[in-house]
């Protein structure tokens, strides 16, 4: 799969792009929550854009998926 870039600014938006993934990817919320080691009432309110302070857990997911997650520092070209 090419690799695409997308800019996240909201829990909502994170959530939209690993249901995408996930789908894309031809699993289930239950396969996905087991393959993840996660929960699958954690998934599903993470796909759903449930604020969440279990940010392990997120990176967790997103590493999984292949998503890398990049941050801009202030002061910092993108």
């Amino acid at each position: 799969m090419p690799s695409r870039e997308v800019s996240i600014t909201s829990v909502s938006e994170l959530g939209d792009v690993l249901r995408r993934v996930r789908k894309e990817s031809g699993l289930t919320q239950r396969d996905a929550a087991a393959l993840c080691n996660v929960s699958l009432p954690f998934l599903n309110g993470l796909e759903q854009g449930k604020p969440t302070a279990q940010i392990g857990k997120v990176l967790s997911v997103c590493a999984r998926f292949g998503i890398d997650i990049r941050l801009t520092l202030p002061g910092e070209s993108a």
